[in-house]
């Protein structure tokens, strides 16, 4: 879902890219035009691009308000392309690569009263994200240090592998190694990503456990960590799970 912050919806098709050339530049840091839009007979949309090359998603975005009541077509297209090389996401460097066809937009609105565009269906489509490992390990590294040195935790050392289970399913092993003064400990998560018929990305099946400990205090502060941890909703992104972790043990 896509919130156009306008009350009217726009119509004519030059209307409709910059509203949604102004929506998305609230939500990402990028100089210059984002959104491509091309028809030769508005509704009907030949080509949809977003250019996302060299933008940042360095801030946690803001909740997207939900749809309320009923809605109706605003317009179809038969392709939605979406582009993004050298993209930051919290300081991880990544490419993406999004297709869907036949995609049919509807329009409603928030609770506010607000116009939102939304993908209703598409007959199919293809996202392909790509990341250096060696980049995210040192992104969870990152993440994870800024809360674990609240409690007077190091992390040492991170570890990630991933695998496929399905076209639109990943699984991720995390494994960290931490150090409380002379203590040490591992820590291992295990969550899966998910991609819905939406092409919404949730992480499910959070599990953590610890072992290897040599310190009675070590033991209580990270056995508090992977209970809470295992007890948390699923945030989007790893830096969220480990945020969201070192929040609930520092309570």
């Amino acid at each position: 879902m896509i919130p156009l912050f306008r009350k009217d919806f726009p119509s004519p098709r030059g209307d409709l890219a910059q509203a949604l050339d102004a929506a998305l530049h609230r939500f990402i840091q990028k100089s210059g035009p984002i959104v491509d839009l091309r028809s030769r007979v508005f509704p009907l949309v030949d080509e949809l691009r977003i250019n996302l090359d060299g933008a940042k998603f360095d801030s946690p975005a803001p909740p997207l308000a939900k749809v309320e009541g009923e809605t109706a077509l605003a317009f179809e297209t038969s392709a939605v392309n979406v582009r993004g090389r050298n993209i930051s996401v919290r300081g991880v460097p990544l490419n993406l690569r999004m297709e869907m066809h036949d995609v049919f937009f509807h329009k409603g609105a928030d609770a506010n009263g607000d116009a939102v565009l939304v993908i209703h269906r598409a007959r199919e489509g293809q996202l392909v994200i790509s990341a250096a490992q060696l980049n995210l390990e040192e992104a969870i590294g990152r993440l994870g240090r800024e809360k674990a040195r609240l409690w007077g935790v190091d992390l040492e050392r991170v570890r990630l592998a991933m695998r496929a289970r399905s076209r639109r399913s990943l699984a991720a092993d995390i494994r960290i190694q931490a150090k409380k003064f002379f203590a040490r400990a591992n820590i291992d998560i295990y969550a899966q990503l998910d991609i819905s018929n939406e092409f919404e990305a949730k992480v499910s099946e959070l599990k953590c456990k610890a072992t290897h400990f040599r310190s009675n205090r070590f033991r209580s502060a990270v056995f508090k960590l992977s209970t809470c941890m295992s007890r948390l909703p699923t945030p989007s992104s790893s830096g969220s799970i480990l945020e969201a972790a070192f929040d609930c043990a520092k309570e």
